[in-house]
């Protein structure tokens, strides 16, 4: 077992000193390596707990390794495409800086209705919140095209 002190300044400008506690050698890992390395293991922790808030992962019905896999990437997946949302229809709107647990709970709560027609998929969504009306004005502007590569 190998301990390493760090000190580092916080927000306020004090020194705080903390320890590391790894079994992984001095050779393979230096001092500083082993900091970036538990430092990004934080950001991956703190992930994981932001899943299990959000999207449910602390109640999964199965114990398999498959199972939890496929859940985890499937997970991952909506991730992704829920921060792709916000970047590209939210971009200019109030609510791109919305975190993903107040987007996923409020928006989920929107009621809205999809119909396909001849010119595309029409989706309507009734005005009735404020945060409705912001969804509408970020999924309304601008307008894409999607190109075919079969024409």
């Amino acid at each position: 077992m190998r301990v390493i002190l760090v000190r580092f300044r916080n927000k306020d400008g004090n020194l705080t000193y903390t320890m590391l506690y790894t079994n992984i050698s001095r050779e393979k890992l230096s001092c500083e390596e082993a900091f970036h390395f538990y430092n990004g293991r934080q950001t991956i922790e703190a992930f994981f707990k932001m899943a299990k808030n959000i999207y449910g992962i602390k109640n999964l019905r199965t114990s398999k390794f498959y199972g939890i896999y496929t859940f985890l990437l499937i997970m991952a997946m909506t991730h992704n495409l829920i921060t792709w949302f916000k970047e590209i229809k939210l971009g200019g709107s109030e609510l791109r800086e919305m975190g993903v647990k107040t987007l996923v709970k409020k928006c989920s709560r929107v009621k809205g209705f999809v119909e396909r027609t001849a010119e595309g998929i029409h989706v309507t969504i009734p005005p009735l919140t404020k945060l409705a009306r912001l969804l509408i004005e970020a999924l309304t502007r601008p307008r894409y095209v999607q190109l075919s590569f079969l024409i």
